[in-house]
Protein backbone atom coordinates (compact mmCIF):
# COMPACT_ATOMS: atom_id res chain seq x y z
CA UNK A 1 0.00 0.00 0.00
CA UNK A 2 1.40 3.43 -0.83
CA UNK A 3 2.27 6.16 1.52
CA UNK A 4 -0.65 8.46 -0.10
CA UNK A 5 -3.51 4.70 0.48
CA UNK A 6 -2.63 4.73 3.69
CA UNK A 7 -3.00 8.77 4.68
CA UNK A 8 -6.25 8.10 2.68
CA UNK A 9 -7.10 4.99 5.27
CA UNK A 10 -6.13 6.71 8.28
CA UNK A 11 -8.05 9.78 7.36
CA UNK A 12 -11.10 7.90 6.77
CA UNK A 13 -11.06 5.96 10.18
CA UNK A 14 -10.11 8.78 11.72
CA UNK A 15 -12.25 10.10 14.63
CA UNK A 16 -14.14 13.32 13.12
CA UNK A 17 -13.43 16.48 15.04
CA UNK A 18 -15.02 20.16 15.23
CA UNK A 19 -12.98 23.38 15.25
CA UNK A 20 -14.71 26.22 15.42
CA UNK A 21 -14.57 28.47 13.60
CA UNK A 22 -15.54 32.76 13.38
CA UNK A 23 -16.23 33.98 9.93
CA UNK A 24 -14.75 33.30 6.88
CA UNK A 25 -11.34 34.89 7.44
CA UNK A 26 -9.83 33.76 4.01
CA UNK A 27 -12.50 35.91 2.35
CA UNK A 28 -11.10 39.24 3.57
CA UNK A 29 -10.04 40.85 0.41
CA UNK A 30 -6.44 42.53 0.66
CA UNK A 31 -7.08 46.25 1.10
CA UNK A 32 -3.44 47.41 0.57
CA UNK A 33 -3.91 47.76 -3.36
CA UNK A 34 -2.70 51.60 -3.97
CA UNK A 35 -1.20 52.16 -0.52
CA UNK A 36 2.58 52.48 -0.15
CA UNK A 37 4.25 50.40 2.10
CA UNK A 38 5.79 51.99 5.10
CA UNK A 39 9.76 51.37 4.76
CA UNK A 40 10.78 50.55 8.15
CA UNK A 41 9.04 50.41 12.05
CA UNK A 42 10.63 52.50 14.83
CA UNK A 43 13.15 51.50 17.24
CA UNK A 44 14.12 52.30 20.28
CA UNK A 45 17.28 53.34 21.67
CA UNK A 46 18.20 49.01 22.06
CA UNK A 47 17.28 48.34 18.44
CA UNK A 48 13.79 46.83 19.81
CA UNK A 49 10.49 48.10 18.47
CA UNK A 50 8.76 50.48 20.29
CA UNK A 51 5.34 49.65 18.71
CA UNK A 52 3.31 46.86 20.32
CA UNK A 53 0.88 45.82 18.05
CA UNK A 54 -2.50 44.90 19.80
CA UNK A 55 -4.53 41.46 17.93
CA UNK A 56 -6.09 40.27 20.92
CA UNK A 57 -8.95 42.57 20.51
CA UNK A 58 -9.23 41.13 17.10
CA UNK A 59 -8.36 37.50 18.46
CA UNK A 60 -11.40 37.90 20.65
CA UNK A 61 -13.94 39.74 18.43
CA UNK A 62 -13.40 36.87 16.07
CA UNK A 63 -13.74 33.98 18.56
CA UNK A 64 -10.61 32.88 18.52
CA UNK A 65 -8.04 30.93 21.18
CA UNK A 66 -7.25 33.64 23.76
CA UNK A 67 -4.93 33.63 27.20
CA UNK A 68 -8.44 34.51 28.94
CA UNK A 69 -10.69 31.69 27.59
CA UNK A 70 -7.91 28.79 28.55
CA UNK A 71 -10.86 26.84 29.62
CA UNK A 72 -13.23 26.86 26.61
CA UNK A 73 -13.93 23.84 24.21
CA UNK A 74 -12.08 25.24 21.16
CA UNK A 75 -9.34 25.72 23.60
CA UNK A 76 -8.93 22.05 24.11
CA UNK A 77 -9.15 21.04 20.97
CA UNK A 78 -6.45 23.11 19.91
CA UNK A 79 -4.37 21.38 22.94
CA UNK A 80 -5.19 18.14 21.24
CA UNK A 81 -3.62 19.66 17.89
CA UNK A 82 -0.60 20.79 19.33
CA UNK A 83 0.75 18.41 21.25
CA UNK A 84 1.87 15.74 18.46
CA UNK A 85 3.68 18.71 17.45
CA UNK A 86 5.25 19.77 19.98
CA UNK A 87 6.03 15.94 20.66
CA UNK A 88 7.91 15.65 17.45
CA UNK A 89 9.70 19.34 18.00
CA UNK A 90 11.19 18.01 21.35
CA UNK A 91 12.32 14.83 19.72
CA UNK A 92 9.96 12.65 21.54
CA UNK A 93 8.34 11.60 18.06
CA UNK A 94 8.05 8.26 16.61
CA UNK A 95 11.11 9.46 14.49
CA UNK A 96 13.39 12.46 14.51
CA UNK A 97 12.42 15.37 12.27
CA UNK A 98 14.23 17.86 10.40
CA UNK A 99 13.26 21.52 11.12
CA UNK A 100 10.45 20.35 13.17
CA UNK A 101 10.10 23.90 14.79
CA UNK A 102 9.13 24.80 11.63
CA UNK A 103 5.26 23.95 11.01
CA UNK A 104 2.95 24.67 7.81
CA UNK A 105 -0.66 25.15 7.82
CA UNK A 106 -2.21 24.34 4.50
CA UNK A 107 -5.08 23.33 2.58
CA UNK A 108 -5.75 22.02 -0.52
CA UNK A 109 -8.24 24.42 -1.45
CA UNK A 110 -9.43 28.00 -0.32
CA UNK A 111 -12.15 28.56 2.16
CA UNK A 112 -11.00 25.50 4.20
CA UNK A 113 -10.33 27.07 7.42
CA UNK A 114 -6.40 27.39 7.42
CA UNK A 115 -5.94 30.81 8.26
CA UNK A 116 -7.91 30.21 11.52
CA UNK A 117 -6.17 26.87 11.93
CA UNK A 118 -2.70 28.54 11.66
CA UNK A 119 -3.42 31.61 14.19
CA UNK A 120 -5.65 29.21 16.65
CA UNK A 121 -3.11 26.98 16.42
CA UNK A 122 -0.11 29.68 17.10
CA UNK A 123 -2.21 30.87 20.01
CA UNK A 124 -2.60 28.08 21.63
CA UNK A 125 1.51 27.32 21.11
CA UNK A 126 2.14 30.67 23.01
CA UNK A 127 0.56 29.77 25.76
CA UNK A 128 3.45 26.85 26.41
CA UNK A 129 5.95 27.92 29.36
CA UNK A 130 8.77 26.70 26.94
CA UNK A 131 7.90 28.15 23.85
CA UNK A 132 7.31 31.75 21.92
CA UNK A 133 5.95 31.23 18.69
CA UNK A 134 6.45 33.45 14.79
CA UNK A 135 3.59 33.50 12.61
CA UNK A 136 4.49 34.22 8.95
CA UNK A 137 1.96 35.67 6.39
CA UNK A 138 3.56 32.99 3.63
CA UNK A 139 -0.21 33.33 1.40
CA UNK A 140 1.58 36.69 -0.47
CA UNK A 141 -0.76 36.93 -3.08
CA UNK A 142 -4.17 37.31 -0.48
CA UNK A 143 -2.60 37.21 2.84
CA UNK A 144 -5.32 37.04 4.59
CA UNK A 145 -3.91 36.80 8.25
CA UNK A 146 -2.12 40.20 7.86
CA UNK A 147 -5.14 41.68 6.05
CA UNK A 148 -7.27 40.42 9.41
CA UNK A 149 -5.01 42.04 11.78
CA UNK A 150 -4.54 45.00 9.53
CA UNK A 151 -0.92 44.72 8.42
CA UNK A 152 -1.55 44.68 5.11
CA UNK A 153 -0.14 48.17 4.09
CA UNK A 154 3.11 46.71 6.24
CA UNK A 155 6.35 45.77 4.56
CA UNK A 156 6.97 42.27 5.59
CA UNK A 157 8.75 38.69 4.10
CA UNK A 158 8.35 39.83 0.40
CA UNK A 159 10.19 42.86 0.84
CA UNK A 160 12.83 41.56 3.07
CA UNK A 161 13.68 39.14 -0.14
CA UNK A 162 13.66 41.17 -2.65
CA UNK A 163 16.21 43.37 -0.51
CA UNK A 164 13.13 46.33 -0.33
CA UNK A 165 14.00 46.05 3.11
CA UNK A 166 17.83 45.11 4.48
CA UNK A 167 16.69 43.46 8.09
CA UNK A 168 14.56 40.92 8.61
CA UNK A 169 14.14 42.50 12.51
CA UNK A 170 12.70 45.84 10.74
CA UNK A 171 9.52 43.69 9.56
CA UNK A 172 8.91 41.18 12.34
CA UNK A 173 5.97 42.35 14.39
CA UNK A 174 5.45 42.56 18.21
CA UNK A 175 1.92 42.03 19.81
CA UNK A 176 -0.08 42.38 22.93
CA UNK A 177 1.20 38.61 23.30
CA UNK A 178 4.29 39.09 24.30
CA UNK A 179 5.50 35.11 23.22
CA UNK A 180 3.57 35.79 19.78
CA UNK A 181 5.25 37.86 16.87
CA UNK A 182 3.88 38.19 13.50
CA UNK A 183 5.98 38.06 10.13
CA UNK A 184 3.27 40.16 7.05
CA UNK A 185 3.43 39.09 4.13
CA UNK A 186 4.87 42.44 2.52
CA UNK A 187 3.90 43.77 -0.66
CA UNK A 188 2.61 42.03 -4.00
CA UNK A 189 5.65 40.82 -6.07
CA UNK A 190 5.20 39.68 -9.92
CA UNK A 191 7.50 36.99 -9.28
CA UNK A 192 6.94 35.81 -5.36
CA UNK A 193 7.14 32.46 -5.95
CA UNK A 194 11.04 32.91 -7.27
CA UNK A 195 11.65 35.16 -4.45
CA UNK A 196 10.48 31.91 -1.55
CA UNK A 197 12.67 29.25 -3.28
CA UNK A 198 15.60 31.79 -3.57
CA UNK A 199 18.80 31.17 -1.27
CA UNK A 200 17.72 34.23 0.78
CA UNK A 201 14.45 32.05 1.72
CA UNK A 202 16.94 29.46 2.92
CA UNK A 203 19.27 32.46 4.72
CA UNK A 204 16.50 33.61 6.54
CA UNK A 205 14.97 30.21 7.71
CA UNK A 206 18.01 29.00 9.14
CA UNK A 207 18.46 32.49 10.67
CA UNK A 208 14.89 32.32 12.19
CA UNK A 209 15.54 28.83 13.25
CA UNK A 210 18.98 29.13 14.64
CA UNK A 211 18.59 32.19 16.54
CA UNK A 212 15.66 31.31 18.94
CA UNK A 213 16.05 28.03 20.16
CA UNK A 214 12.50 28.19 21.72
CA UNK A 215 10.79 29.33 19.16
CA UNK A 216 8.43 27.85 16.48
CA UNK A 217 7.66 29.10 13.43
CA UNK A 218 3.93 29.11 11.83
CA UNK A 219 3.54 29.38 8.37
CA UNK A 220 -0.06 29.81 7.11
CA UNK A 221 0.86 28.97 3.78
CA UNK A 222 -1.77 29.50 0.23
CA UNK A 223 -3.55 26.41 -0.45
CA UNK A 224 -1.79 23.66 -2.27
CA UNK A 225 -4.01 23.14 -5.51
CA UNK A 226 -3.84 26.57 -5.93
CA UNK A 227 -0.52 27.51 -6.47
CA UNK A 228 3.01 26.30 -6.51
CA UNK A 229 4.44 28.71 -3.86
CA UNK A 230 2.99 26.07 -1.03
CA UNK A 231 5.30 23.01 -2.15
CA UNK A 232 8.28 25.83 -2.46
CA UNK A 233 7.47 26.37 1.15
CA UNK A 234 6.94 22.89 2.33
CA UNK A 235 10.61 23.02 1.62
CA UNK A 236 11.19 24.70 4.30
CA UNK A 237 9.05 23.06 7.11
CA UNK A 238 9.55 19.89 9.35
CA UNK A 239 5.29 19.96 9.97
CA UNK A 240 2.75 20.39 7.43
CA UNK A 241 -1.05 20.74 9.00
CA UNK A 242 -3.38 20.11 6.49
CA UNK A 243 -6.49 21.39 7.53
CA UNK A 244 -9.63 19.60 5.29
CA UNK A 245 -13.60 20.84 5.68
CA UNK A 246 -15.73 18.71 6.99
CA UNK A 247 -18.60 17.30 4.10
CA UNK A 248 -17.18 19.87 1.43
CA UNK A 249 -13.38 18.75 0.42
CA UNK A 250 -13.41 16.34 -2.01
CA UNK A 251 -11.09 13.10 -0.99
CA UNK A 252 -9.70 13.26 -4.47
CA UNK A 253 -8.61 16.84 -3.55
CA UNK A 254 -6.96 15.59 -0.10
CA UNK A 255 -5.11 13.30 -1.70
CA UNK A 256 -3.64 15.24 -4.65
CA UNK A 257 -2.39 17.72 -1.81
CA UNK A 258 -0.65 14.97 0.23
CA UNK A 259 0.98 13.37 -3.28
CA UNK A 260 2.67 17.49 -3.86
CA UNK A 261 4.45 17.27 -0.53
CA UNK A 262 7.74 14.78 0.23
CA UNK A 263 6.31 11.73 2.51
CA UNK A 264 9.02 11.95 4.69
CA UNK A 265 7.85 15.22 6.40
CA UNK A 266 5.77 14.82 9.24
CA UNK A 267 2.39 15.03 8.02
CA UNK A 268 -0.90 15.59 9.59
CA UNK A 269 -4.82 16.67 8.77
CA UNK A 270 -7.07 18.23 10.52
CA UNK A 271 -10.85 17.93 10.00
CA UNK A 272 -12.03 21.59 10.22
CA UNK A 273 -15.97 23.50 10.53
CA UNK A 274 -19.01 21.37 11.25
CA UNK A 275 -19.37 17.79 12.52
CA UNK A 276 -22.33 15.61 13.04
CA UNK A 277 -20.66 13.85 16.18
CA UNK A 278 -21.62 14.38 19.73
CA UNK A 279 -19.16 16.37 21.88
CA UNK A 280 -18.42 13.26 23.58
CA UNK A 281 -17.20 11.90 20.64
CA UNK A 282 -15.53 14.58 18.89
CA UNK A 283 -12.40 14.33 21.27
CA UNK A 284 -9.48 12.08 20.52
CA UNK A 285 -8.43 12.63 16.67
CA UNK A 286 -7.74 15.35 14.49
CA UNK A 287 -4.73 13.97 12.70
CA UNK A 288 -6.04 11.48 9.60
CA UNK A 289 -2.59 10.70 9.08
CA UNK A 290 0.63 11.54 11.30
CA UNK A 291 4.32 11.16 11.26
CA UNK A 292 4.50 8.54 8.46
Amino acid sequence: MSSIEKAAEKLKNATKTTVRRGPDIESFEDKSAGESLTSSIPKDEAGQDKEIYPILSVLEEHNMVTPSLSDTRQAEEYRQIKRPLLTNITGRGASITERANVIMVTSALPGEGKTYTAINLAMSIATERDHSVLVVDCDVIKHSLSSLFGLETRPGLIDVLDESVTSLHDVVINTDIPSLKILPAGRAHSYSTELLASDSMGRIMDDLTARYTDRIIIFDSPPLLMTSQSVVLASHAGQIVVVVEEGVTPQNAVLEAISKLDPHKAIGTVLNKRSRLSPGEQYGGYYGSYGD
